[in-house]
């Protein structure tokens, strides 16, 4: 109990926070037009500029009332837009004019209104609640009989279904909602007078709205809801401040759906229920695999686009019954109350109990709600009907078919078989019609059959009576069987066909896992992600990436136009679906998908559905939805491998500057203290010192700025090959001379050292920038004569073989572990038992090898061949293989 009322809390909380945010909105609502909700409307808005507020109109329909349009005066008025519909010139409420004004307040009546074609949205409350996401402050007006879950109980008030509806769920939105009330008989003599529609349609509104008995349903409907959306932000605050004690745990309700029926008015009756019991529903169809008419497919898409505007969950099962796939679901969520229709009478079928009897002897604990739409409420559905007659009338005939070819084969085989065997061939007609067109035709297929083998075969033939008792058994027997397996073949298709295309999902979404397992780039992964969803919906399908700069994958033949950019970019921003099959930018060909990860959009996913496709079917969505996700899996992966690299590269680069930092400090500091002590002595003792202790001095300072000047030159080198800004300036060179450069070098610092050199005679030129190679070759010397014991010489082998210069230089010190032979080329890198007991920043054959590497040549440590010292081989590739590359 305590966890529940933490969550109660929560939710409260959560729901006072999403309130503050954005735009406030407030809606006057009336009972019916003429009450007065935009002259309240304008009076309210009045107060606010009085008060320093900034208002602006973005429209008020006057409907020709003198007295609205002088309220009007005195506000600062948003020109309409105008566009071309049908050759007609019409206007319409500019929400880019207003979004750019961005006012504190701007006036918009008519909140139920729909929007001309061509404009951004289908419907004017889209319009405000974009508004409300720029925070902008909306006052607004509307009518009761415009919201969306009253629909149906309307229709039976006033026998009038009103197309123009505002989900409940917007509506929920308001900080505010103001009761306009005009007592009914004041309002039919203002309709009398003139002052609600002009004389042209006044005549019309008394046979709709405006008779007393309707009038008084509405108002008290109003009253109703303004009352209950009241207590609900009182029980709001009361919830997010913890004043309240009496928690329980919340049902689940489900509404379950038919394709084959209108079924719009259960979803608007779930919504009322949910709302007054406060809790979560949702609705479901189950698809059995039968035959979807496109007229039934539209009926499922506009019940779905309804329940999600009125705030519920849609979900569709797959299983060969409603019954036995919506039971383990009901146990598996813990529903606890279900919401079915009556159904119609089975006229075929009388023992078989309607859907929601049989839910009730299911065994589970389940509240079920069965509502029987009224007569009068019912919407005819023509075009349903006959697509699923014409269904029909296909079966029967290939039925009359089926029946003729197995006559003719009966009749072919009766002077070689029994006609007990001769019954096979009809039943193997019943079925495969079965197979192929449903239960009826296959009942109809097997009475044909019935008839054709009584007149057939058996006595006396060509009539339709018999005469022996065995032929009358074989006639039963074979209606039965025939009526039986018809029926059973029809099943077993259907449960093929949800089988078949479950595979087909499962392929389509291993397939695509497989592909992703090898993706490294999100450029590849958006382009793999189009491939395979234009493989699997039969249509164009482009990814629009937006998390650098905006590039579509694969590119375009055709350039987009100005309104396709802008449903890219309206779906881009409220990370929602956009153009074809949707109420935003409808006008265009392309339907758009956001992708979004972290509450950000990466991606948008363009697709370009068949013209003749007139609705999007919810496989098609589910399809997309997975595999976008699987991709969007994906692409976080990459990013967060992205930034563990980013880490481990500032992780090393600490290091490095750790480092340096240290090497520097020590190796730096030596000469410097060795030369400041040699320079005091100078200057302190210098009348007290001989002439040879002052050049040995003297000496030593040398010695050490000379030393300086290398560690200098190598933090040069260094850097330089770090930034790539090191240039090769190559000529024709002597490995002879590169190798006695560096040997005098080696002399300055190591005149006891003793080098040998040894090359092959005819020696090519190298195309070489001298310099560098002989700081690199020098490096490695000088490594050399550190650890060379006294009196043994470094030794110098230059050859050539298959388009390479080798260098070879050895010496005779302690040698390289094999573990550490590549290590030794790290930047800072020193050998623990050698080179920490001499000057050395680690450095040198780090430099050796990026000059090396600059020339396109290789260097690598290995093992002397005689003794226990190190041998450093370098290649050079020769002016003929860097032609050939």
């Amino acid at each position: 109990m305590a966890q529940d009322v933490r969550s109660q809390k929560a939710d409260a909380l959560l729901k006072s926070l999403q309130q503050q945010q954005g735009g406030q909105l407030k809606i006057f609502l009336g009972a019916a037009p003429g009450v007065g909700k935009t002259c309240a409307m304008l009076n309210a808005a009045k107060e606010c500029m009085q008060q320093g507020v900034k208002v602006t109109v973005g429209l008020i329909e006057t409907h020709g009332r003198a007295d609205t349009e002088a309220m009007l005066q005195g506000f600062n008025i948003l020109p309409r837009r105008e566009l071309n519909y049908h050759g007609q010139l019409l206007t319409e409420f500019d929400l880019d004019a207003a979004l750019a004004a961005k006012p504190e307040l701007i006036l918009v009546d008519e909140l139920a209104h729909t929007n001309v074609p061509g404009s951004r949205h289908k419907r004017r409350y889209q319009d405000i609640a974009e508004l409300l996401s720029a925070g902008i402050n909306v006052y607004t007006t509307l009518n009761v009989q415009h919201i969306a879950s009253l629909n149906d109980l309307v229709l039976q008030i006033s026998g009038v279904r009103v197309s123009e509806t505002v989900p409940d769920q917007f509506i929920d939105q308001a900080q505010q909602l103001v009761f306009v009330d005009l007592a009914p008989n004041h309002l039919l003599d203002r309709l009398a007078q003139g002052k609600v529609y002009l004389a042209d349609y006044a005549q019309q509104a008394v046979q709709q709205f405006f008779q007393l008995e309707t009038l008084t349903a509405l108002r008290e409907m109003a009253m109703k809801l303004v009352m209950g959306h009241v207590d609900s932000q009182l029980k709001t605050e009361q919830d997010a401040k913890a004043r309240s004690s009496d928690y329980l745990i919340k049902d689940k309700l489900l509404v379950l759906i038919s394709n084959r029926r209108d079924h719009e008015y259960l979803i608007r009756i779930g919504r009322r229920m949910a709302e007054k019991r406060q809790t979560p529903w949702l609705v479901v169809w189950v698809d059995t695999g039968q035959l979807q008419y496109q007229a039934a497919q539209k009926r499922l898409q506009s019940a779905f686009a309804l329940a999600r505007e009125l705030g519920a969950q849609t979900e569709i099962l797959r299983g060969p019954s409603t019954l036995q796939t919506i039971l383990p679901y009901l146990a598996e969520h813990r529903i606890n109350t279900v919401l079915v229709g009556a159904g119609t009478k089975r006229r075929f079928q009388p023992w078989r109990k309607p859907l929601y009897q049989q839910l009730i002897n299911s065994g589970l604990p389940l509240e079920v709600s069965v509502w029987r739409v009224a007569e009068r409420s019912s919407l005819p559905a023509p075009a349903a009907q006959a697509s699923t007659t014409f269904g029909q009338k296909a079966g029967y005939v290939y039925g009359l078919l089926y029946t003729a070819i197995a006559s003719l084969v009966v009749l072919g085989l009766s002077t070689w078989l029994q006609s007990g065997n001769l019954v096979l061939v009809y039943v193997l007609s019943v079925v495969v019609c079965g197979l192929k067109y449903g239960a009826r035709p296959a009942i109809f297929t097997a009475v044909l059959s019935f008839l054709s083998f009584n007149f057939f075969l058996t006595e006396p033939y060509y009539t339709f009576f018999v005469n022996k008792n065995h032929d009358i058994a074989t006639l039963l027997f074979m209606l039965v069987i025939g009526v039986v397996c018809g029926p059973a073949a029809s099943r077993i298709r259907r449960q093929f066909l949800l089988l078949k295309e479950a595979n087909r999902y499962s392929e389509l979404q291993r397939d695509f896992a497989q592909q992703l397992t090898v993706i490294n780039q999100p450029d590849e992964l958006w382009a793999t992600l189009a491939a395979q969803l234009s493989q699997a919906l039969h249509c164009p399908v482009h990814i629009v990436a937006t998390t650098e700069q905006q590039h579509i994958i694969p590119a375009l033949k055709q350039p987009l136009q100005a309104l396709d950019q802008a449903m890219i970019d309206w779906c881009q921003r409220h990370q929602q679906r956009a153009g074809r099959f949707s109420e935003t930018l409808n006008a265009s060909d392309w339907t758009a998908f956001a992708l979004t990860a972290q509450d950000k959009t990466v991606a948008v996913l363009l697709v370009q559905f068949s013209p003749a496709q007139q609705l999007l079917r919810p496989d098609d969505t589910d399809l997309l939805t997975s595999l976008s996700q699987q991709a969007l899996n994906v692409w976080q992966r990459m990013q967060l491998n992205t930034e563990l690299e980013s880490s481990k590269l500032k992780a090393e680069m600490e290091q490095l500057r750790s480092a340096l930092l240290s090497s520097v400090s020590h190796d730096l500091r030596s000469p410097l203290s060795a030369m400041m002590g040699s320079a005091e002595s100078l200057q302190m003792l210098d009348n007290q010192l001989s002439a040879e202790d002052r050049k040995e001095l003297l000496d030593t300072i040398v010695q050490e700025s000379g030393r300086l000047d290398r560690y200098i030159q190598n933090l040069l080198d260094m850097t330089r090959l770090g930034h790539g800004t090191l240039k090769l300036e190559r000529d024709w060179v002597s490995v002879a001379d590169i190798i006695g450069s560096a040997r005098q070098r080696l002399k300055r610092f190591f005149p006891e050292v003793e080098l040998t050199y040894q090359a092959e005679v005819d020696m090519p030129l190298l195309y070489v920038h001298a310099a560098l190679l002989e700081q690199g070759i020098f490096n490695i010397l000088e490594n050399a004569a550190k650890y060379s014991p006294p009196g043994e010489p470094v030794l110098v082998f230059v050859s050539h073989k298959a388009n390479i210069c080798r260098i070879e230089i050895e010496d005779s010190g302690p040698g390289i572990a094999e573990s550490l032979r590549e290590k030794v080329f790290d930047m800072f890198y020193v050998v623990a038992d050698g080179d920490s007991k001499r000057h050395n920043t680690g450095m040198g054959l780090a430099i050796c090898r990026g000059m090396i590497g600059a020339h396109g040549g290789t260097v690598k440590a290995d093992a002397a061949r005689v003794g226990s010292g190190s041998r450093f081989i370098i290649d050079l590739p020769l002016p003929e293989a860097q032609a050939g590359d």
